[in-house]
């Protein structure tokens, strides 16, 4: 009972010092700041490239079901819909638009010939851009999704035609009504993790990096604590401790620090709505807290220098950004993302394998740097 009140009297001592640090406030400040500021832009008007919509004719059904689609349909890209050929070449011409998209007279019956395998070189859209860029290319993957549509609905019924004679005296509206039930209103897809389910329309572009940078912060402030310890050395803070237990004062230092951000940025990934369920948050939680201690008590070992460290802080950043998979997941680097804490925060959350193998990181990298302690001595910085 004695030793678990002054462990708390402890931690109690070493959380109100922390709050006294102006650096530990900016960091915990800058994990609602940045989810405030991905959610602001999640709900603005974001679009980082501009089509211009237009068709030859309106009355065209497929045509008018594209522009629709696509104008109600991305966070990324953002469509503007002119009312004539004209209004939408000009709109790129004076800068307005990046590219025009205009849909061809006859779009529908184009389709349906391109279904029925009797062309497959007559365009149905034509492309007015500025300059070509990856931009560019890249938004034309909408313009295929959405002709996808119209392209599967003339498949489905030339495969009923041709394969299914019972079906012969069904009219069309009926195996139309029949293939968008079964087709759940163009919800081909959905994601599941963990016994939740959602569809892809549910999904934010803009709000899915979310939780790699917070995975980011929170290794940064465990870095950060180590760099406080370090100057305790300096100033002799702890000189009274003994040397033996040196390395669990520092681990229980780290584990202060990186409760309260790994808290605060758990709190903020509720209200973007990015969780997975109480129990394998519980669980990513309890081993990204493990693999940043292992990670910060590894580097702080092998930098002991405060200088050291300082310069390691952006260069660390910068490797977990580019290697982990916050914004893309590179496969020809996925040995390399191993040896950084967020990637088993998270794959874990859609891989729970990873918080075993997390598990594992942090056992390694701790008695890494407790064996290396030892070895060189507690040295004065």
């Amino acid at each position: 009972m004695r030793h678990r009140n002054k462990a708390l009297l402890w931690a109690a001592l070493l959380t109100k010092r922390l709050y006294k640090k102006w650096t530990f406030l900016l960091i915990l400040a800058l994990i609602p700041a940045l989810v405030l500021g991905y959610g602001m832009v999640d709900k603005s008007d974001s679009g980082v490239l501009t089509i211009a919509l237009s068709c030859q004719d309106w009355k065209d059904e497929a045509a008018t079901e594209m522009v629709n689609a696509l104008k109600s349909g991305s966070q990324l890209i953002r469509f503007r819909v002119y009312p004539t050929e004209a209004a939408a070449e000009d709109a790129v011409k004076s800068a307005e638009a990046d590219a025009a998209w205009i849909f061809l007279e006859g779009t529908q019956e184009r389709l349906e010939a391109f279904a029925h395998g009797f062309s497959n070189r007559d365009a149905f859209i034509r492309v007015v851009e500025r300059e070509e860029s990856v931009s560019t290319i890249l938004a034309r993957e909408k313009l295929s999704a959405a002709a996808y549509t119209q392209v599967g609905e003339a498949l489905y019924i030339q495969y009923l035609r041709a394969r299914v004679p019972a079906l012969d005296g069904v009219s069309q509206e009926v195996l139309m009504d029949y293939y968008r039930q079964v087709n759940l209103n163009g919800q081909l897809f959905t994601f599941a993790s963990q016994g939740q389910v959602t569809t892809s329309r549910e999904a934010s572009y803009l709000t899915a990096p979310v939780r790699g940078l917070l995975a980011v912060v929170a290794v940064l402030a465990g870095l950060a604590g180590t760099m406080y310890h370090q100057q305790d050395r300096i100033a002799g803070t702890f000189d009274r401790v003994p040397e033996n237990r040196g390395f669990l004062l520092e681990m229980g230092c780290q584990l202060l620090i990186l409760v309260n951000v790994l808290a605060v940025a758990e709190a903020a990934l509720a209200l973007t709505g990015e969780t997975r369920g109480f129990w394998l948050e519980a669980g990513a939680f309890v081993v990204f807290l493990f693999t940043c201690l292992g990670f910060s008590m590894l580097l702080g070992t092998l930098l002991s220098n405060r200088n050291a460290m300082a310069v390691a802080l952006p260069v660390t950043a910068v490797a977990m950004l580019a290697v982990c998979p916050v914004f893309f997941d590179l496969g020809f680097l996925r040995r390399v993302q191993f040896l950084f804490p967020p990637t088993y925060f998270l794959r874990g959350v859609y891989q729970p394998q990873y918080l075993i193998w997390g598990l594992l990181y942090g056992c390694v990298t701790l008695l890494s740097a407790f064996v290396l302690r030892k070895i060189l001595g507690n040295r004065k910085i």
